[in-house]
């Protein structure tokens, strides 16, 4: 019996077209056929918030919190039960309304980690990176790493978890894993980084995929 994905393969086949074409709007197309019942399923869609969120953000909180690249919101709705002020976005307009319905309590936008709303500067006490980076390719990724830490206010903190890049990776088709270097250049603009793990796979992973999780500050300046 094959193992093959058919929702993975429709989307590897679209992010291998649009790659090649430097098109990021994919996503939508993706998310607008899924809830149209025109196209397959978004094939990394799951009804629970990033273990990996879970395990390093586990008891209630305040302050503001955004979520990068929040698809359909589960971590976002998670991190409003405990307590915070969510901001949540999505280059998907469709991933952002669906998300939208299900978690009336955080503010959903749809909006680019290129070009985000410069009000969120440095305003967010807790910002939650989760496989964004890795979609993206060239230049994006470096410019896309400096704005989610630009994100984070003085004395808050940002968590980053992703594929880790192994030596016998295949060749990478929509996630091409991120490296330690790649993980360490979050620690820019005056971020700090707290700690880096290596995770072995998980229920909650593709089995054959290691995770970075990574943790980063920003000191609070001496007039704060």
């Amino acid at each position: 019996m094959s193992s093959v994905n058919p929702d993975h393969e429709h989307a590897v086949r679209m992010a291998t077209a649009a790659n090649a074409a430097g098109d990021n709007t994919w996503f939508e197309r993706l998310y607008a056929d899924a809830r149209a019942g025109a196209g397959p399923e978004v094939p990394w869609r799951r009804e629970q918030p990033n273990a990996r969120l879970v395990r390093t953000v586990d008891s209630p909180g305040t302050g503001r919190a955004l979520v990068v690249g929040c698809g359909y919101g589960h971590d976002a709705g998670y991190l409003a039960a405990l307590g915070y002020a969510v901001t949540a976005f999505d280059l998907s307009a469709t991933a952002v309304a669906a998300a939208a319905e299900t978690y009336a309590g955080v503010e959903f936008a749809a909006a680019s980690v290129l070009t985000p709303p410069a009000e969120w500067r440095r305003a967010f006490d807790l910002v939650f990176e989760a496989y964004t980076i890795q979609v993206l390719r060239a230049a994006n990724r470096a410019a896309a790493t400096a704005a989610i830490a630009d994100f984070v206010a003085p004395g808050g903190r940002l968590v980053v978890t992703g594929f880790a890049a192994r030596p016998d990776d295949p060749a990478p088709r929509i996630a091409q894993p991120l490296t330690r270097a790649e993980i360490d250049a979050f620690a820019t603009g005056g971020l700090v980084q707290d700690g880096v793990e290596l995770l072995a796979p998980d229920a909650d992973a593709l089995p054959d995929r290691w995770h970075w999780l990574a943790g980063f500050h920003r000191p609070l300046s001496i007039e704060d």
